[in-house]
């Protein structure tokens, strides 16, 4: 199953049989002059990050959640009012509890640049289909986050301006992933279960893979 968004959210249930643009079911409108910025998805529940308009100009940023092949359960996501009003790059959902999801944010804090939002975390998670959000950002430096991945056993893996960072099963504080990685902008992580090994794509520095039995 594939599901993608712009303004609206798609859904593909040809997998890789993708001959045209005519299996695509549309099951859900963002809203007028909103763009898709994220997509996470586990156990048929999909988190979609949006923005629009995406610039100083008004910006504004939500979240919708919905059962992709039920359109009528999609809703947009009343968000707490400290939650960062920057965009959504990164949506992580728990493999095994779609109720359980972590979002990755962009942007950096006051101390950089000015704007809505500014001076807020990175990474924040929800256990209730996102009802309630917690920053979960703790000792990560103040760069964007734009990928975040859960893995089976819990631990976390997030992709940054600066570097790509690992959070292990129960902790709470973060730590770089490896040493081998650049100090680059990491721009999507996946991770394959098959190998047990994590997938950094960069920007301008190539594709990774960490084996995570070496932690």
């Amino acid at each position: 199953m594939w599901v993608a968004g712009g303004q609206h959210v798609w859904v593909n249930t040809k997998g890789y049989a993708i001959s045209n643009g005519k299996g695509w079911t549309n099951v859900f409108d963002l809203g007028g002059g909103h763009t898709a910025t994220s997509v996470g998805v586990s156990g048929g529940t999909a988190y979609v990050g949006w923005c629009g308009p995406c610039n100083n100009a008004g910006f504004t940023r939500g979240v919708a959640v919905g059962k992709v092949n039920d359109p009528a359960s999609w809703h947009q996501l009343t968000l707490p009012a400290d939650f960062p009003n920057r965009f959504v790059q990164g949506a992580g959902v728990d493999p095994a509890n779609p109720a359980h999801a972590f979002l990755a944010i962009n942007g950096f804090s006051r101390r950089f640049t000015e704007g809505p939002g500014a001076g807020y975390g990175h990474v924040y998670e929800t256990t209730d289909a996102g009802a309630t959000w917690k920053d979960v950002s703790a000792n990560l430096p103040d760069v964007p986050a734009s990928s975040i991945r859960e893995l089976s056993n819990g631990a976390l893996v997030l992709a940054t301006d600066l570097a790509t960072f690992y959070r292990a099963p129960g902790a709470t504080d973060w730590q770089r992933l490896g040493a081998g990685l650049p100090l680059t902008v990491g721009m999507d992580v996946e991770y394959n279960a098959v190998d047990n090994s994590v997938y950094v794509a960069t920007h301008g520095r190539g594709i990774w893979a960490f084996d995570l039995a070496q932690l």
